[in-house]
């Protein structure tokens, strides 16, 4: 019995055909694995007759063979399989086994060969049945690609992770001279100088690197076995990787100095190569054919990376105009600008805010091409589309600390200018007054230089609430108040913790935030200033019974340097509202119910 549980594939269904003309052992086999996996699938059949014919309306991944049938023997059945499907795995599981019938086995090539037994025997029948299975479908797929790279015209080649050729066509044969195995296992400089080896490396690692573009196309001298240098373009990628495992490189190669007799020919084959590559749904980019002789240009294809990243179904872009995507957001002038490159037929690229299936927004980098007819005529057009949602975000963000830095430039610059005149002048008194006046001068000169550390302190503080914050846990309002009125100079001031909220937030972040409004109350409302702390529908609060803020200014209070005392920097609420930014909160001023002051934060993700 097949013992399915060693039994294992990676992304497909493995499909056993058992044959055994004894039902009881043709039950118990197609049973088990029904019953334990999903991915093992063991069809029965009790004659070879029935096995062929099934083979002959069904595809299999392996077939598992009795020797001793009525009709014909399970080798008998392998020569008759093998007529019609020479790589199909077979393997022989008989119950009467002998050395005779195992080097029978062996000479006709089956697959494997085992004798019925207990469980540790089924175990190595399915673990050999899985291995073939792969096996198999990989000498498929192989199959398959390289009959496509060996009809392809151009010379293409493979070069693995350690710089050696690992596969070239034909055409990449007879372009160099050289035999094919010449060419695999040797490094790329036996048909490239040190110069065109070290061009190639650089480009490779352009597309390896983050910001890289997916694809490269450079030019090229081969050196052939005989003859002179072949001026020729690379067009080169990485071959498909996961992780930090790079696998390799493949390019195709174009002469560029072929025969004036064979270019009409060449460029008509490259432009329809060039239109189905472009259209390979595995692309990394999203792709789109339009056809602008059918009424409002409506897309023919979209590939599946432009399904990913739109939500929009093939069934819901086919025959649409790609105008789905716009929306209140979209920039009229980029629309207008793609609009006029298809009017004129000429290439262009624009950045433009799209939505999403479900409503988001999103920057999308739109590049349209016209597809020429012999005639010169725009017969489609082919759009890549490629999603900059977070490079537009780091750019909106770099332009923020950037304003920033200036704002706290100057503000820095005039707070300073003030406590660096008073130490000066300080100490200028100190060195020309007497001894008993001296210490009075040099204490107001370290008072100063204290007023000064204290804004340098503050300033890189709000500078640095303008990051992005760490890794949101789920934090408890109340502990966070009370924790923070431990470490805050209250005075004789009381707080009061009405209710407690569960929500996401950065721990750290999140006290210097409460820390700064206990401070900014205690500051404003006196010794003995009570502080009240409640939650919200999405968010909480922070109230005192101090004399509150004039509506006038509850605007401006928030602005760095905008302070009410004369020792303060003006920066305590400027960090409250740098913090609740990257959080993307809001935070709001408004009258407790006491008559003191009353801080909103809202929008908040409660757990």
């Amino acid at each position: 019995m097949l013992d399915a549980r060693a039994i294992r594939a990676d992304r497909r269904t493995v499909r056993v055909l058992h044959v055994d003309d004894n039902r009881s052992i043709l039950d118990l086999t197609a049973a088990f694995p029904d019953r334990e996996l999903a991915d093992v699938s063991v069809t029965s059949e009790t004659t070879p007759d029935d096995a062929l014919s099934r083979l002959e309306t069904e595809s299999f991944d392996c077939v598992v063979s009795e020797y001793e049938m009525s009709g014909r023997s399970g080798l008998e059945l392998f020569e008759a399989i093998r007529e019609d499907h020479p790589l199909l795995p077979f393997v022989l599981y008989t119950g009467k086994g002998s050395e005779e019938i195992a080097s029978q086995a062996v000479n006709a090539g089956v697959t494997g060969y085992f004798q019925k037994g207990g469980p540790d025997q089924q175990r190595r029948l399915a673990n050999r049945v899985r291995q073939a299975a792969e096996k198999y479908h990989t000498r498929i797929e192989a199959d398959r690609y390289s009959t496509v790279l060996r009809a392809l015209d151009y010379p293409i080649y493979v070069v693995d992770e350690t710089g050696v050729f690992s596969y070239v066509n034909d055409a990449m044969v007879e372009l160099t001279g050289y035999e094919r195995e010449e060419i695999i296992g040797a490094s790329t400089d036996i048909i490239k100088d040190d110069e065109a080896v070290a061009a190639a490396e650089r480009e490779l690692g352009d597309i390896l690197s983050h910001e890289g573009p997916d694809t490269t196309q450079f030019y090229v001298d081969v050196v052939p076995k005989d003859g002179d240098p072949i001026p020729c373009r690379d067009h080169m990628a990485v071959l498909p990787y996961e992780g930090e495992e790079f696998r390799g490189s493949v390019g195709i190669l174009r002469n560029v100095c072929e025969e004036v007799s064979r270019e009409e020919t060449l460029e008509r084959r490259e432009r329809e190569l060039e239109r189905k590559t472009r259209a390979m749904d595995e692309a990394p980019v999203g792709i789109t054919i339009t056809d602008p002789s059918r009424e409002d240009n409506p897309m023919i294809y979209v590939n599946g990376r432009f399904v990913e990243m739109t939500g929009y179904p093939r069934s819901d872009s086919i025959d649409e105009n790609c105008r789905f995507l716009q929306g209140p957001e979209t920039d009229e002038q980029s629309v207008n600008e793609l609009r006029q490159a298809i009017d004129t037929g000429e290439a262009t690229t624009v950045e433009i805010k799209n939505y999403r299936r479900d409503g988001e927004p999103f920057w999308n980098r739109v590049s349209i091409s016209p597809l020429l007819s012999e005639d010169g005529e725009a017969e489609s057009w082919v759009g890549f589309q490629r999603d900059i949602t977070a490079y537009k975000n780091r750019e909106r963000e770099l332009e923020r600390q950037n304003d920033r830095l200036e704002r706290f430039a100057g503000i820095v610059s005039h707070d300073l200018r003030s406590p660096m005149s008073v130490a000066a002048g300080r100490i200028e008194l100190a060195k020309a007054e007497g001894e008993a006046d001296r210490a009075a001068n040099l204490d107001a000169a370290l008072d100063a230089l204290d007023r000064m550390d204290t804004i340098v302190d503050d300033t890189l503080t709000l500078a640095r609430q303008g990051d992005t914050v760490g890794e949101p846990e789920t934090v408890s309002l109340s502990s966070v108040a009370e924790e923070c009125w431990r470490t805050t100079e209250t005075d004789d001031g009381s707080i009061e913790v009405a209710g407690d909220l569960r929500f996401r937030a950065d721990p750290d972040r999140l006290r210097n935030l409460v820390e700064n409004l206990l401070g900014n109350a205690i500051e404003h409302g006196g010794e003995r200033v009570t502080v009240r702390i409640g939650a919200l529908d999405d968010g909480f609060y922070i109230a005192d019974d101090g004399p509150g803020i004039d509506e006038a200014e509850r605007e401006s209070v928030f602005d760095p340097g905008h302070t009410s005392a004369e020792d303060g920097t003006g920066f305590g609420l400027a960090i409250v509202n740098e913090i609740a930014e990257a959080h993307g909160w809001t935070v709001s001023i408004g009258d407790a119910e006491v008559g003191g002051a009353r801080f909103e934060i809202r929008d908040v993700t409660t757990v």
